[in-house]
């Protein structure tokens, strides 16, 4: 089914109303959902599957292997992942362990990127960065010239994955706070540590503005983790159970433990699930004559506007020309007039 929703007009008491109600109904079309062939992962440890669950033998099980659908030694069921949506896609995962966004960018030292670009995924998820701001940390200040670094690297490594074929999408990933926004109340024996509550949300709006001026998709997962870490032994009156992390604070690691990685995965399927709705109507409003509302695209992806005043008839013609479109959002405006009813929908043109 087409995404897409109507605007209706009425006169009463010679006052223009208008609103915009998503259609119940639309004219079947093709399938609109692109099927991803090839994924991959850029990351640190995180991705690569460090647990403390699986220690001290250590045996790589984390949110990754869990969207792949690999059960671990774990009673509790691989999350719904990957393969539900894209049956036939092939899966990597070149996170490399103790790996830094410096070192996916320096392509002459670092054979990271290039194993990546060798699988030509049309999907890859980006999560890289930790183990740069952990460096940053030491010395207990996130300069901005660090800041502008790791700006810089993060950007390039989503360079790096477009001048590749075929383009892919990029979902990057936020991070999570180990403190529950609490480092400054850590016990002075972690005073490297005092910082990592504000570096964390630095470092999340980097990745933020990076994703969103380079046409990428922003995974947030700060807010899944709140309150699930070491805040508990340091002030966090609203914690909540189970702990995404190795308890007690004695035994501070900042890898998540099976619960925190299924918090990952549990956050990276949504962002799958809206990948695969698209192209999607996300926001609509109408006024003055007008309407205008937001739509998701990918990228590798063509698109064109129709509408139609009579969905009986279904003479469909193009209010917008064909666009490739601008991940993650587009919008969309037309001059409706007085019509009593239009029809919208997005067209993904072959």
């Amino acid at each position: 089914m087409a995404p897409g929703f109507y605007l209706h007009m009425r006169h009463v008491h010679h006052k223009l109303c208008c609103w915009l109600v998503l259609a119940l109904t639309i004219a079947s079309l093709p399938a609109l959902a692109r099927d991803y062939l090839v994924f991959d992962v850029v990351g640190d440890s995180v991705s690569a599957g460090v647990n403390p669950d699986y220690y001290p033998v250590f045996q790589p099980y984390g949110w990754v292997h869990m969207l792949f659908g690999q059960q671990g030694t774990s009673t509790v069921p691989p999350e719904a992942g990957i393969t539900n949506l894209w049956p036939g896609i092939v899966l990597h995962n070149s996170a490399v362990s103790g790996s830094k966004a410096s070192e996916w960018v320096d392509t002459g030292g670092y054979p990271y990127m290039e194993a990546v670009r060798s699988h030509q995924p049309d999907l890859v998820a980006v999560m890289i960065g930790g183990n740069d701001f952990l460096f940053y940390g030491e010395d207990g200040v996130l300069s901005e010239a660090e800041r502008t670094e790791y700006r810089t690297n993060l950007a390039q490594i989503v360079q790096l994955l477009r001048d590749n074929t075929p383009v892919p999408d990029i979902v990057i990933l936020g991070y999570y706070d180990l403190f529950d926004n609490l480092s400054t109340n850590l016990p002075p024996a972690y005073s490297n540590y005092f910082r990592m509550s504000a570096a964390t949300v630095d470092g999340n709006e980097i990745i933020h503005n990076v994703a969103s001026s380079n046409q990428c998709f922003y995974l947030s997962i700060y807010e899944d983790f709140m309150h699930y870490c070491y805040g508990a032994e340091i002030g966090d009156a609203d914690h909540l159970v189970p702990d995404y992390v190795r308890t007690p604070l004695l035994d501070l690691d900042i890898h998540p433990v099976t619960a925190g990685h299924r918090a990952i995965c549990r956050a990276f399927v949504g962002i799958l699930h809206e990948l695969d709705a698209i192209p999607t109507i996300r926001s609509f409003q109408s006024e003055a004559g007008a309407v205008s509302f937001t739509w998701r695209s990918s990228i590798g992806q063509r698109y064109a506007i129709e509408t139609t005043d009579d969905l009986d008839d279904a003479a469909w013609v193009i209010a917008s020309p064909t666009n490739s479109g601008t991940p993650p959002s587009n919008c969309h405006t037309s001059v409706v007039g007085s019509v009593t009813a239009r029809f919208y929908r997005i067209v993904v043109v072959e």
